[in-house]
């Protein structure tokens, strides 16, 4: 079975491949707090910081596509969300009549903030997954001190999604070489079936994992052999990124 890795971008000799995964997370972590923090009415502020993420699509050389590819995968969960806030309304502000139903403008203005900060946030997350491989990560976030078990969550995770989406991908193809022609309701009886299977089989495959591993001596702590290395560009970047967020909000 064939899947589209998170980090298939990884491999590239740009500035943004090659900035520590340490000065991305710090970069990603002081964006999101400069999004969160602007206010509906300085909205206008969402326009340069679009610049950033942009930006920095371009330098890294992959498609812009690519990216907006990736995002149209995650921004749908979010308008799910989000999507009945401007019918509802806790201050009795101006109605928008939209015939049987009533647009509120402060749930209106909710709605537009919550979509546009979550667009610019998965954006900048897209171009750092894509552009990092995804154990330099891992080792980024341990550098930075997070939580050894959080850590080992993520790399397990990562590692045995995909087993479970060949898992799937055979289960569905042996339902379809069976069953062809079934009503509807006969066939949401099988993938509920299925997703009860799913979880069986990935609670074996785990307690066979943590068995093959507690074996071998693994204590919590996953060792590789790349370290990173904090460089005078990385520094630049850093410099440069927190001026332009600087100039963003002064000028």
């Amino acid at each position: 079975m064939k899947h589209e890795f998170i980090d298939h971008h990884r491999e590239g000799d740009s500035l943004v491949h090659l900035a520590d995964p340490r000065l991305k997370f710090i970069i990603l972590f002081f964006y999101i707090f400069a999004v969160v923090i602007v206010p509906y009415s300085d909205c206008h502020l969402f326009f340069y910081l679009a610049l950033i993420p942009l930006l920095l699509s371009l330098a890294s050389g992959i498609s812009l596509f690519h990216f907006l590819s990736k995002l149209s995968k995650l921004y749908p969960m979010v308008f799910l969300i989000s999507f009945l806030l401007p019918f509802f309304s806790v201050n009795s502000d101006r109605v928008y009549s939209l015939g049987l139903l009533n647009i509120y403008q402060h749930g209106l203005q909710t709605f537009i903030m919550i979509n546009v900060k979550a667009v610019l946030t998965m954006f900048l997350s897209v171009i750092i997954t894509s552009t990092t491989d995804f154990n330099m990560l891992l080792k980024g976030l341990e550098k930075l001190r997070l939580p050894q078990i959080m850590i080992v969550i993520l790399s397990f995770m990562y590692r045995f999604i995909f087993l479970l989406i060949d898992e799937t991908e055979r289960m569905w193809m042996a339902y379809q070489s069976r069953y062809i022609h079934l009503p509807f309701f006969v066939r949401i009886k099988f993938v509920a079936r299925q997703i009860g299977v799913l979880f069986i089989r990935t609670y074996e495959r785990g307690e066979r994992v943590y068995q093959a591993m507690d074996a071998r001596g693994f204590r919590g702590k996953v060792y590789t052999l790349n370290e990173l290395h904090w460089q005078v560009r990385d520094t630049l970047l850093l410099s440069l990124f927190v001026t332009s967020l600087l100039l963003i909000f002064l000028l």
